[in-house]
């Protein structure tokens, strides 16, 4: 069993005429993806991240900070929403 890890990564979300969205992420160089519904959307950045890892990992490279987990000894980012 693959145990997976959870991110926090920004999503842009670009309409296209067609209906349908088009994905990229601030956070992550490279990754863009296609989707209708959230659902589809969500699926397709999974398999776009997934795909992304495995070629940075065969070619060496390390993934960006917002792929890597956290250490307590750099700085970290986290959005949050807060209530006041």
């Amino acid at each position: 069993m693959t145990t997976r890890q959870l991110f926090f990564i920004r999503l842009l979300l670009e309409p296209n005429p067609e209906g349908v969205y088009t994905v990229t992420s601030p956070d992550v160089p490279g990754l863009v993806t296609e989707g209708r519904t959230p659902d589809e959307i969500l699926h397709n950045v999974q398999e776009a991240l997934s795909g992304l890892l495995e070629a940075w990992r065969e070619l060496g490279i390390e993934p960006p900070a917002a792929l890597r987990p956290f250490t307590a000894d750099r700085p970290q980012a986290v959005e949050m929403l807060v209530a006041v």
